[in-house]
């Protein structure tokens, strides 16, 4: 979950560091999956996965609001 958290805490997204962190991630679900089997695997990455688009989402919309604040008063 920390690997998947990663580009919802970087200022911006470049190619290099975000095929770096998926390169990370999915090293960590087959490492995972060698270790506890493939379901644990498969239950794992999709968590992960999930908390990692609802950490980027919510980066996104509070960038998004802090961009409107600075339009409105700037």
């Amino acid at each position: 979950m920390a690997v998947a958290a990663l580009p919802a805490m970087l200022k911006s997204i470049r190619v290099c560091p975000m095929l770096l962190i998926v390169v990370l991630w999915l090293v960590l679900v087959i490492v995972m999956a060698l270790k506890a089997g493939i379901l644990a695997a498969l239950t794992g990455g999709v968590i992960s996965l999930l908390w990692g688009v609802l950490l980027m989402l919510a980066s996104l919309l509070f960038s998004g609001l802090r961009q409107m604040a600075k339009k409105r008063y700037g």
